[in-house]
């Protein structure tokens, strides 16, 4: 009589061995021992905090699970909130690439620093993972740019023939 079991909540990319077994009264008897391997998925994403942000630059980090597959991440930005992240919306960092993540089963970090960005000025960006079988999307997080320091030159006091102190705020 055949028999069969349902199996779910597996990894992909991983290896399984299983063998049937059979019990009655007069003793129990194992198959012979089998294995199958489940195939890879799309990475999974996920966008995280920037770092190192500063007035016209920050860092944008990102954690990708390839899933078995040779996967690359990236990341888009602007400042104008997408709505959704897509990888249609504001410049792609890198332009073109990205860096790899490899092809395991565990997250794997990547960033991005970014330059010539405004000061004072909120950017919108998500983390993009892609392997051979399909993109994946993380969060659309925000980061704001810090503001120039702003100066002001009040006058000098204790002004002597030799000696003066200079002023400011």
């Amino acid at each position: 009589v055949a028999f069969a079991q349902a199996l779910t909540g597996l990894t992909p990319a991983t290896t399984y061995y299983f063998c049937a077994i059979a019990s009655s009264s007069i003793g129990t008897t194992l198959g012979e021992v089998l294995s199958f391997t489940t195939p890879p998925t799309q990475p999974a994403v996920t966008t995280l905090a920037a770092t190192a942000v500063d007035v016209t630059s920050a860092t944008l980090e990102g954690s990708a699970n390839p899933n078995g597959a040779t996967s690359t991440g990236w990341f888009r930005y602007a400042a104008t909130h997408p709505g959704t992240c897509n990888d249609s919306f504001g410049p792609r960092a890198p332009a073109s690439g990205g860096t790899s993540v490899g092809a395991g089963t565990t997250p794997v970090s990547f960033s991005q620093p970014l330059t010539g960005l405004t000061t004072a000025t909120t950017y919108y960006y998500c983390a993009i993972a892609s392997n051979g079988i399909g993109t994946s999307l993380g969060v659309v997080m925000q980061l704001t740019t810090a503001a120039a320091p702003t100066v002001t030159t009040t006058a000098a006091s204790g002004v002597g023939s030799s000696t003066a102190t200079l002023n400011g705020s």
